[in-house]
């Protein structure tokens, strides 16, 4: 339980997979105010330093300074971006960091960014990591780092709408076409997908990603990158979501198993904490015969795989606000004893 000192005053200071604006809304629920400063108030969209000129980064400047003075508590989102906050003119806060893949499974290891990472890990008052692939990165650069899964928000999700019941059946891929995310064998499950639907069955997939352009070479329809309520409808329209090939369940694995459509992932197992997600797992040809099966009976699939209940009872943010209540008043108590 948290202790009974005033709270201290919290922001969350930029995001990945709307982890922060999903803690953020789970303590307003709670009735706490924590505030929220999304990634596209925190950098400008070509970065800083990239010839847009010091006067459009001015505004950002600002609002770092402003974070700060307004905060006891800073809740970091990505490693990278404790360095805007430490600063000479911005004045010293704690701060918790939360490690969202790519800070530590890449820039951590290499040479160029490692020691800015680990900086920024050694310099937090708690750390997270929401990936368990990066357990092993995690615990080296930070011992008591803890895992925080990725979450869900049950209110935001669309009700599922199967592109068979009113049109076209649909098989939509929900990662980005990345490396990290397994793109090889994402490349692999397309091809084979392609040949073996039925004619009429849609294959979708994002215009995102360095390899998209070779999905797209191999008969996957691309759609432009969509806002996220935008993102969640397009969910809600397929029969059936093919998940990334890395070998975890990320936020739009969980949010189409939460929505309805059957997930499939071309891998032989799956991490999430000892408790096995229930979607279908298996090789390329496993994963296109098991396609097949579900668009044949999507709602039956969708029905005898019980995802949802599953997601929300490990996915949503609630349970953790307890627990960062208490971590950020330990942080808080700590900069009062040591100033």
């Amino acid at each position: 339980m948290a202790s009974a000192s005033p709270a201290p005053r919290v922001t969350h200071f930029n995001d990945c997979a709307f982890v922060g604006r999903s803690l953020v809304d789970a303590a307003a629920r709670a009735g706490l105010s924590w505030g929220y400063v999304p990634p596209e108030r925190v950098r400008p969209a070509t970065g800083f330093g990239s010839g847009a000129g010091r006067l459009a980064e001015i505004p950002y400047v600002l609002r770092h300074m402003r974070t700060a003075l307004a905060s006891d508590v800073i809740h970091v989102h990505y490693a990278t971006a404790v360095n805007l906050l430490q600063q000479p003119y911005i004045p010293r806060r704690p701060y918790v960091l939360h490690l969202h893949g790519t800070d530590i499974r890449r820039l951590w290891k290499a040479p160029a960014t490692h020691d800015q990472v680990q900086r920024a890990i050694d310099g937090a008052s708690a750390v997270y990591y929401t990936n368990l692939d990066t357990v092993e990165e995690a615990t080296t650069a930070r011992a008591d780092a803890a895992y925080m899964p990725a979450f869900v928000e049950p209110d935001a999700l669309p009700g599922w709408k199967p592109g068979s019941e009113h049109g076209e059946p649909t098989v939509l891929f929900v990662s980005r076409w990345d490396d990290t995310k397994g793109v090889a064998t994402q490349l692999e499950t397309a091809k084979a997908l392609r040949s073996a639907l039925p004619a009429g069955t849609r294959l979708l997939g994002l215009d995102w990603g360095p390899s998209a352009a070779a999905a797209a070479a191999l008969g996957v329809e691309l759609v432009p990158r969509l806002a996220h309520a935008g993102f969640l409808d397009l969910i809600a329209s397929a029969d059936v979501a093919i998940g990334q090939s890395a070998g975890i369940i990320a936020v739009s694995e969980l949010e189409a198993m939460a929505i309805g459509p059957t997930v499939l992932c071309p891998v032989p197992s799956l991490q999430d904490g000892g408790d096995p997600p229930p979607v279908l797992l298996g090789s390329v040809s496993d994963v296109v015969e098991q396609t097949l099966v579900a668009l044949d009976d999507p709602r039956g699939s969708s029905a005898r795989l019980h995802a949802r209940p599953w997601v929300l009872n490990k996915h949503t943010p609630e349970r953790w606000i307890p627990v960062l209540e208490q971590v950020y008043q330990d942080a808080a108590v700590g900069r009062a004893v040591s100033s």
